[in-house]
């Protein structure tokens, strides 16, 4: 009896071992400025809870196991400006509520290598990059505070994603870095509500698939979104505005394919939205409103579906190369242009006469670029309307046919921004609009006769 007995009492305990884990207790640890941190790191056990007490501490340090680690308000992890700060090796590594600063030229405050890490509520000052992920699966970043050197040139990313795909950056304030939020070879990955400004691009995808960027909200940077050699990616409700350098953009899609950009906000920009080898995408429900150029359609940009958005108070609504053939009109909807007159007889959703754009003002200011001070002028406005009903001789290449009477109802969230200075020229007065056009007009005929002459 007694060796069934043993023999049963083996046989459960091989079962445990094999196929179950006994569940250890874990212990609380607290560290304070009298405390090795990185013997109490090392002596740490998985599960295990590491309290910071307010105070700095020097140095670079590693996790090797899968604890957590929360710091106290005024707990300081300070780099000797060598190497990341913190270095985490293992998986399900939780760090809250440090502030972390001191890393070197190339390297970043913390550093994850591993699986399924939680880092949140952290302040990154003084850092190349503020957190690096490489080859790690599902790691997320939340609720983090994060800028790159102050005094020099040379800054790096808030957060960087190489190679780790299902990572989640959410609900992060990122300032003067290089990058907000640099995705590369990151597939899967979800992006949201995130602060980003004074940055080179906000958000910046490389080579990365089905990636998720909504409710972001990014300005005074070079790009809102930097938008390369991407795939099926998901972008939505994201405010891009004052975005103003000379070849900037809202929005920069190079190289990138079959994505859905929706119900997003572009404002005050230079560009609003920037197409480059752009191919096979679908824009609707977007707002483009006070830029400098609301679309600009770059070089081998085709397949794309642009409708439902509207275009409200930009100097050059939309501009394309020749060569590429985009559609503006869907299910008989196009968008919405503020600087088309109405007709609308039959008192429906729609204009009763096509939208043309890349105009004669559009090529006669490329051909002449002085003539740029008249962009969004009344003359010009005036002109491109009767062009639509008189055959002027022209490259007009872009063509809605079904354009909108009223702008398309857009759900996007209200952001306060400061308001840029624009001219509302059907409130000018008839003998200004009438002036400035035959203003126009005397240029445009002196500008023939020289080509003319020049024959």
């Amino acid at each position: 009896m007694r060796l069934k007995f043993t023999t049963v009492l083996l046989l459960f305990l091989s079962f445990i071992l094999v196929n179950g884990e006994i569940t250890v207790e874990a212990k609380e640890h607290i560290v304070n400025n009298e405390s090795d941190f990185q013997h109490v790191l090392d002596q740490a056990k998985d599960n295990d809870v590491i309290l910071v007490e307010p105070g700095t501490y020097e140095g670079n340090f590693t996790i090797d196991r899968s604890i957590t680690v929360i710091g106290k308000e005024g707990a300081i992890i300070k780099g000797p400006n060598q190497g990341d700060v913190i270095t985490v090796n293992a998986d399900d590594v939780t760090i809250e509520n440090l502030q972390i600063e001191g890393s070197g030229t190339q390297n970043a405050g913390i550093s994850l290598r591993s699986n399924r890490n939680i880092i949140k509520n952290n302040k990154l000052y003084d850092t190349f990059h503020g957190v690096l992920v490489k080859d790690g699966y599902g790691n997320e970043i939340t609720k983090n505070l994060i800028t790159s050197f102050k005094e020099t040139s040379n800054k790096g990313f808030g957060v960087y994603l190489i190679k780790s795909p299902h990572s989640k950056v959410n609900n992060n304030l990122m300032y003067g870095t290089n990058d907000g939020i640099y995705i590369s070879f990151s597939d899967l990955c979800e992006i949201g509500h995130n602060q980003i400004k004074n940055a080179r691009y906000g958000v910046h995808t490389m080579d990365s698939k089905n990636v998720v960027i909504t409710q972001n909200h990014i300005s005074n940077s070079r790009n809102g979104l930097m938008l390369m050699q991407s795939y099926n990616l998901q972008v939505n409700k994201n405010h891009l505005y004052a975005n103003t350098t000379v070849d900037g953009a809202g929005m920069f899609l190079f190289d990138t394919f079959n994505s859905n950009i929706s119900a997003n906000v572009m404002k005050m920009n230079n560009k609003g939205i920037y197409l480059e080898n752009a191919v096979d995408n679908r824009f609707e429900f977007n707002l483009l409103e006070g830029n400098e150029k609301g679309v600009e359609i770059s070089k081998d940009s085709t397949g794309n579906q642009i409708n439902l958005n509207n275009f409200i108070g930009n100097n050059q609504q939309v501009i394309s190369e020749e060569e590429n053939e985009n559609e503006f009109s869907f299910d008989e909807y196009g968008n919405f242009w503020d600087d088309q007159q109405s007709l609308n007889i039959n008192q429906d959703e729609l204009n009763d006469y096509a939208y043309k754009s890349g105009d004669v003002f559009y090529h006669l200011i490329t051909d002449e670029p002085t003539l740029q001070i008249f962009t969004g002028s009344p003359a010009v406005r005036l002109w491109n309307t009767v062009e639509q009903f008189v055959p002027f001789p022209s490259k007009q290449f872009i063509i809605d046919e079904h354009p909108l009477n009223k702008p398309a109802s857009i759900q996007v969230e209200t952001i306060e921004t400061s308001k840029k200075t624009t001219t509302n020229q059907i409130a000018w007065k008839p003998l200004i609009l009438f002036l400035g056009f035959v203003l126009f007009g005397l240029i445009i005929m002196r500008l023939a006769r020289r080509k003319q002459y020049a024959k």
